[in-house]
Order: structure tokens, then sequence, then C-alpha cells
């Protein structure tokens, strides 16, 4: 067998080269995301090509056209498609070349799986469209609704990912939620909320090398609907002895966030940083926090691929009861019962009461479960069982 991957996925190297210098570091979680299932299914023994956008806009890099020489990295070998930087162009470029890469590499294969980040509407356009000419079935990656992430939900752009995604063959979907949203004529689908880096049971947590104060940190989007502002006013209400709140990310409460700093010292803002420093500082926390509200629309559609990056550092966890969260999870994590700020402001309180070893337990505990459960080389094999 062999996986066409279509998505806009690089390796760490060139991401870190291409954004060294920029203020403006894009889809991070994006990258591991798509990078952990590709090197999952090299570790099934398959082979994997992909074919990739490079995260590029005008936003970022003001080169108006970029090519990158194909690599090969941890088995996977990447094809980069030269990127025509400028507004409207550049998609339409990217579709063109999408279509010939894929359809030249599906001729070559007549067991070849083309497997599609849909958010990625311009390279999946094309590669679609060749997998449907040449015959090969095709899965798409959904990590998110379009409608919901769209700053124009009813816009063109959004119709028109709504139509590529209804032609695919298959589907890998975070929640159930979004099967019964999305797949309206039963194909072949699976549920995978997430997985994990396997090679991260060999990164040990050690309660020597935490942080000296207890720690609690937020990495993500910094908008006020994922939670973070909540997370902050229960911080300073909670008013806990040698504790710390550090925040890493960036987003619409950023400005209002930067200005709490200068007031509470104890709040900590990083900014955005690259993920391997993230990782770093999660291992030497005390409390990993995902405060994403249950209440909105969005939240039925999505696990926040944070959780199980959180959950894999060996560090404690403590999140809302996701809907898309299944209840094998609950043992692992602790949970947000009350969303309010004085909600989550007596749970840091009771949580940072604990002894250390003990929050060091629950860390491991779920750090083993992610592990043996939800490793990329296991999830990536539920995706080729797909067609079976």
């Amino acid at each position: 067998m062999h996986i066409i991957y279509v998505s806009s996925l690089c390796t760490k190297g060139t991401f870190n080269s291409l954004f060294a210098t920029s203020s403006i570091i894009p889809g991070q979680q994006a990258q591991k995301y798509h990078r952990l299932i590709a090197e999952g299914f090299v570790k099934n023994g398959i082979k994997v090509t992909t074919i990739s956008a490079i995260p590029i806009t005008l936003k970022n890099c003001t080169k108006r056209y970029i090519k990158i020489a194909n690599e090969k990295s941890a088995g996977v070998q990447y094809n980069y498609l030269p990127l025509l930087n400028l507004r409207f162009l550049k998609n339409i470029v990217v579709a063109i070349e999408s279509f010939f890469r894929t359809l030249k590499l599906c001729m070559r294969s007549k067991e070849c799986i083309v497997v599609c980040d849909v958010l990625n509407v311009s390279v999946t356009t094309g590669a679609l469209f060749a997998s449907k000419i040449i015959k090969r079935n095709s899965i798409g990656i959904m990590t998110d609704i379009p409608a919901l992430i769209a700053n124009n939900p009813k816009g063109f752009i959004v119709k028109f990912n709504n139509y590529i995604i209804a032609h695919f063959s298959g589907y890998v979907f975070l929640t159930v939620q979004m099967n019964d949203m999305i797949n309206r004529k039963n194909k072949p689908y699976i549920v995978i909320e997430g997985q994990v880096d396997i090679n991260m049971q060999e990164v040990e947590n050690h309660l020597e090398d935490k942080y000296p104060n207890k720690v609690c940190l937020y990495a993500g989007m910094i908008q006020k609907k994922y939670g973070i502002k909540t997370l902050v006013e229960a911080f300073i209400l909670a008013d806990i002895e040698n504790a710390e709140l550090h925040i890493y990310g960036s987003g619409d409460y950023e400005d209002e966030l930067k200005n709490i700093c200068k007031y509470n010292t104890n709040i900590k803002f990083f900014g955005v940083v690259p993920n391997d420093e993230v990782v770093e500082a999660e291992l030497k926390a005390t409390l990993l926090i995902n405060p994403r509200p249950t209440n909105e629309e969005f939240a039925k559609y999505s696990f926040p691929s944070k959780n199980m990056e959180y959950m894999v550092s060996g560090t404690p966890v403590l999140t809302t009861k996701l809907p898309g969260m299944p209840s094998e999870y609950n043992e692992y994590v602790y949970l947000i019962d009350d969303e309010y700020i004085y909600g989550i402001a007596n749970k840091l309180k009771t949580i940072l009461e604990e002894t250390h070893i003990n929050l060091h337990k629950r860390g491991l505990h779920a750090k083993q479960f992610v592990i043996n459960e939800k490793n990329n080389i296991i999830q990536s094999q539920k995706i080729l069982s797909i067609f079976d």
C-alpha cells in the first residue's frame, strides 16, 4: 500500500527554518497532528509520500516565489509544491500542481490511498479530483468543521469546502458528532480523537525537574471563546500561594492579557514559541489546563490535540468535560465541573493542595494510558482499517 498524504506538512527542520525569523508561526498543532499520523503509517510498514503546500502566506513571508527541495524524514518522503505567494493566484497554482502530482503518483500504484487534510482547501481540491479520475480511494481528515472556524460561515469558501468534503470515499473524525453532521451518505469512517507520539515513552517526567513554584500552564489559542479569560480571572481569584500561571499562544485576548501581567507578576505570557519549547515547559509544570467551554456549539465537534500532548507529557491535566471526549479519559484527568470563575478557582485550590507525589502519580497514570492506547502507530493502523 502507498499513502499519498496531502496537506501543508513539512519536516520539523524545514518548518522551523521557514519561520525562524517570523513573528507569525502558523499551525504548529496542525503540523504535529499530521506528522504523527504520517509517521504512524510508516511504522505500520506503509510507504508514505506527501504532497505538501508550504504554509506560507503574505502575512508571514514577503517572498513571492518559494521552492523547497524534497526531502525524507522518519521514513516519510516529503514532496513540496512550488509556491507563488500572490493573492488568489497562489491557491489556483497549488490546486493545479496538487492535481498533477497526485495523478502521477496514483498512476504508479493501484494500491494507493489519497489522505487529505480537508481544511487545506486548495491542495486537497487538486488531489481529490485526481483520485476520482484515476479511481483511487480517498480519506478526508476532519479536525474542524469549516463553518465553525470561518469568518463568513455562509461564504463561498465554506460552501466549496463542504462540497469537496462530501466527495471523499471515507473519513477520519475527531468526534461522533462530526460524523452525524458530515457523513450524510454513511460512507466508511472512523472516530479518532487524536494521537500521541510513541517516542514520548522515552521522555521521562521527574519531580526533581519541576519548576520550584506550582506552575499552572495553558498552551493554545489565546481566544476568549476558548475560556482563557475565565481561567486567568479564576487564577487571580484563587490567590494560591507560590503558584504561577504560564500562558503560551496568540489570539484576541493577547493585548488584555499583557496588561494583566503587568499587575499580576505570577501570571506570565510567553507568546508563540516553537512546539518543542512548549513541550519542555509542560514537563516542568505542576498542572496543565484546558478550560475550553462545553456550552459552545464548536465543543461538540472538537477534541483538542493539546489535551493529548498534555497527557503524554506525564504532567497532570485539568480539563472541561467536552461532549466529544470519550468517558474512558475521565479517570486519567481532573475535570472542571463548574466552568464559571468561582468554580475553576475552587478547583485550582483543591488540586494544588494535593501533594507533589500524588499529582505526579496522576500525571504518569495518564501518560501510560495514552502511550498504550492512543499512540500514533495504533491510531494510524485504525485509519488503514477504514476500507477493510
